[in-house]
């Protein structure tokens, strides 16, 4: 009954708080936008090696593919963020051409409600897979766990950045209920994990560019 209340009517803590706020705290100064995005693209490119490093052991133990780049292929055109939020044009291990990363510049405050909550669902994504690696009867050595556990607290430091970032540009957050996280069955596990890694590398690459923008 709990968990059909909080999803229903809240959001988890674990991206609705990403930063961990005290109700009674309120942040009165924000730091401006460029210096949130700068420590932004450090978290997701720290949070991207330390995610990509457990890579085939996470194809091998999950999927029985001894590297993970065997994983890939047979799932290329599926998704586990929609395209809205993940452009179909970003592909894992490839910078997207600056001409399209500057096109985004313009309407950034448009795009940043969504691409926020694409982040928030990564974070439900990953907490919902560690959950199920330790509750259910999934072959996965503890390392794994761990290693699943800790990229969402990884990615959920990313998040807090972007949190300020939102409040900071006085930006819509929208929720993320419980119920909209899709069930991590057959090969959503894997979608999962490479579009978490893809996400980071767009995320960067999109900051880093907010970043050289306001700088100039």
């Amino acid at each position: 009954m709990e968990r059909q209340r909080r999803d229903t009517d809240e959001e988890n803590p674990l991206w609705a708080n990403p930063c961990d706020y005290n109700d009674s705290q309120s942040k009165l100064h924000y730091p401006p936008t460029k210096e949130v995005a700068l420590k932004l693209v450090r978290q997701a490119k720290n949070t991207f090696s330390s995610t990509e490093k457990y890579k085939d052991t996470f194809a091998s133990m999950l999927h029985s593919y001894p590297k993970f780049e065997d994983l890939l292929g047979p799932w290329e055109s599926s998704e586990y963020l929609p395209k809205e939020w993940l452009p179909k044009e970003k592909v894992l291990y490839q910078q997207l051409p600056d001409e399209y990363i500057n096109l985004l510049m313009p309407k950034l405050d448009e795009l940043l409600p969504g691409m926020y909550k694409g982040l928030k669902m990564i974070v439900g994504g990953l907490n919902k897979f560690s959950e199920e690696l330790s509750n259910t009867s999934i072959i996965a050595d503890e390392s794994l766990k761990s290693n699943i556990t800790q990229s969402m607290h990884d990615v959920r430091a990313v998040l807090c950045y972007f949190n300020d970032i939102m409040h900071v540009r006085n930006l819509k957050i929208d929720k993320l209920l419980e119920s909209e996280i899709p069930d991590l069955q057959s090969n959503m596990g894997a979608l999962l994990y490479r579009d978490t890694l893809n996400y980071l590398e767009y995320l960067a690459q999109v900051f880093q560019k907010v970043y050289d923008t306001e700088s100039a």
